[in-house]
């Protein structure tokens, strides 16, 4: 008598083309998700900067070193800047995907086209408030000497206090839903 063993299979992930609606929200959320791993660069960067000027900065001069350390600042936060324009880019789009949504069906797994919209326009405002705090943080580092102002400047850069805590759950929940996680 013959034995047969078992085939184990594990199983597939089907991996459909997506097309229309669904295809733009997904590429949408991959868009936000590279933009701000570039912001997160950026903001480290300036965050090596930062240290630099509270460090140069004992007095009230200004040195030609401390306007190169300012130079460098502003071209990060113009590129933060540009961040939060392709931002807001992104939630004119998924308004416009909300719009051509006829169906009300769920666009993935559990998400309807406005819990999208929601996450993209909560993304876009707490980035576009922390870069306004970070273009007057650049405004002003160079002018204060105390501790407690270079202290403040330093820790308001490094917490980002406009980015909620739970937005990363945000930004975490719309890769998941769209399938990138």
């Amino acid at each position: 008598m013959e034995q047969f063993s078992r085939v184990i299979t594990s199983p597939k992930a089907t991996q459909k083309n997506l097309t229309g609606n669904s295809r733009i929200v997904k590429d949408l959320a991959a868009d936000i998700h590279g933009d701000i791993q570039k912001w997160n660069g950026i903001h480290l960067h300036g965050l090596s900067i930062i240290k630099s000027i509270t460090a140069m900065k004992t007095d009230d001069s200004f040195s030609e070193g401390l306007q190169d350390l300012c130079d460098q600042l502003e071209e990060d936060v113009d590129q933060l800047d540009s961040i939060v324009e392709r931002l807001n880019r992104a939630v004119s789009q998924i308004k416009t995907v909300a719009l051509l949504q006829t169906i009300q069906d769920k666009l993935f797994v559990t998400w309807r086209v406005e819990n999208f919209v929601k996450a993209v326009e909560q993304i876009h405002e707490a980035y576009r408030e922390e870069a306004e705090l970070k273009r007057k943080i650049l405004e002003n580092v160079a002018h204060g000497s105390s501790d407690s102002w270079k202290m403040l400047h330093l820790a308001a850069w490094v917490h980002q206090p406009m980015i909620p805590h739970n937005l990363h759950v945000t930004l975490e929940s719309l890769l998941v839903e769209t399938g990138h996680r």
